[in-house]
């Protein structure tokens, strides 16, 4: 009973989240920030300032809920038996602590900035599951090395243009691999229709860029965390894959999996916030570790997950053996 409690409160959780973070990206992010540039807009100056307290309301909720988040998903992973997912929770509980001490002064931004990164990656390395995992690790790549062009470029980061440059195309490369490759987090094909609205999605997404380049590159810089060097087609087919992963979840009720591709998406690549880079850890973590099942328990993540106990079990089991 305790369990199922501690899963509905999760659950319950990652809801507050999802919802105020879609708010928050539709009015804050993506609203406010575009239609201020449509001539003859200051006419409804009224419903724009209504739009932009709705979405820092949205926003401030949404740090709440993620500070909660992060710290109930820390403690879940911590007070597991399986080795993996202790050192993920440890990681996720450092990345609060670190956060807190940057806010307060008492650690550099730069240093803020490395430490992420390396949490990141621990996070996402404990978390594996092969290639299922794929995904999150171009994701996770892509987030080190935006993240190392912004903080190399302080004072003794000793990154000069043209490396700066190198690192923000790697990091939008990898972005893009990453949506492309996202049906492989499914464990399973998708379905014709979900393979259908990939499809729809991606020709939609890459007439929009060839209409309005500029506009949509704007957008992908402030949302995503790269400046949209790359091709439209190239965004089209990763926001494709991404379609087809969120429909094909949904229909499936994986809703780990459609949480966690929607968080990472709400996220971005670097260190773009503090905020934003919490939301790529919870993603990671619903993405990494199968067993933190909320409501419905899809197949793949079971099978995963017995997987995974019964791996650590017998690898307990051949130590305690050692003389």
């Amino acid at each position: 009973m305790r369990t199922s409690n501690r899963g509905q409160s999760l659950s319950a959780l990652l809801t507050v989240l999802w919802v105020s973070v879609l708010v928050e990206l539709i009015l804050l992010r993506t609203a406010t920030r575009t239609l201020v540039h449509i001539p003859g807009i200051g006419d409804l100056e009224t419903p724009i300032r209504t739009a932009a307290e709705l979405g820092r309301f949205a926003y401030y909720l949404a740090i709440v809920s993620l500070l909660v988040t992060l710290a109930s998903l820390g403690i879940r992973l911590v007070r597991s038996r399986l080795t993996r997912h202790v050192i993920g929770g440890l990681a996720t509980v450092v990345f609060l602590v670190v956060a807190a001490a940057g806010r307060l002064g008492a650690l550099s931004a730069p240093a803020v900035g490395w430490i992420t990164l390396a949490v990141l990656l621990v996070v996402t390395v404990s978390g594996w599951r092969g290639l299922s995992s794929a995904p999150v690790g171009f994701f996770a790549l892509g987030s080190v090395a935006a993240g190392w062009s912004a903080v190399g470029q302080t004072t003794g980061g000793g990154l000069s243009g043209g490396q700066v440059d190198i690192l923000i195309v790697t990091a939008e490369c990898l972005l893009v691999l990453a949506g492309a490759t996202s049906p492989l987090l499914l464990g399973r094909p998708p379905s014709k229709t979900a393979l259908i609205a990939g499809v729809a999605a991606t020709v939609l997404v890459a007439a929009a860029f060839a209409g309005g380049a500029s506009t949509f590159s704007i957008l992908v810089l402030w949302n995503l965390g790269v400046p949209g060097w790359l091709p439209g087609i190239a965004f089209a087919l990763a926001f494709g894959g991404l379609v087809t992963v969120l429909w094909s979840a949904s229909a499936s009720r994986d809703r780990q999996t459609a949480l966690g591709v929607w968080l990472l998406l709400a996220g971005g690549v670097g260190l773009i916030s503090t905020y934003q880079t919490g939301l790529v850890l919870v993603a990671v973590v619903l993405l990494g570790y199968p067993a933190l099942t909320l409501g419905r328990r899809p197949a793949a993540a079971a099978i995963a997950a017995d997987r995974e106990t019964r791996h650590e079990r017998v690898g307990a089991g051949a130590i305690s053996s050692l003389p």
